[in-house]
């Protein structure tokens, strides 16, 4: 039986980013310092990705620049896992220079090394980059 990876949850994210100090959640930058060297290991699943980003700009009124540069410095974390880490950064990329919605630019970042490169999609935005973007 293979091991599983520990998960990480939005809110623990959240109050890490907007350096929350009540006392709660005080504990929250010893996790993330043992996360930054690697003594210990999660996993920051891709739904949780687009949640922290969503509950930054919507709730906290975070700019774009801000939340980009908070999440790209967690990835650099030694103990984060994030799968498709590079296709990741690349939607960061898109996101932080462009207005289209995060969602859009991990679809932009997917198949801008995609050999069909197809996106079955109404949205002319795409038309702006190599994307060979048909309607159904």
């Amino acid at each position: 039986m293979e091991k599983m990876t520990a998960l990480l949850d939005t809110n623990v994210l959240i109050r890490f980013l907007t350096s929350d100090k009540t006392k709660k959640f005080r504990g929250v930058y010893s996790f993330f310092e043992s996360l930054e060297h690697g003594d210990l290991r999660i996993e920051l699943t891709l739904i949780v990705l687009f949640q922290v980003v969503f509950v930054l700009k919507s709730f906290y009124s975070v700019p774009r620049k801000d939340i980009t540069a908070g999440m790209m410095g967690i990835l650099e974390y030694k103990g984060i896992i994030v799968k498709e880490k590079k296709i990741v950064r690349r939607m960061l990329e898109l996101w932080h220079d462009s207005k289209l919605d995060i969602v859009d630019c991990y679809l932009i970042a997917c198949l801008e090394g995609d050999k069909q490169n197809i996106l079955y999609s109404y949205d002319r935005d795409f038309d702006k980059y190599k994307i060979n973007r048909k309607e159904p």
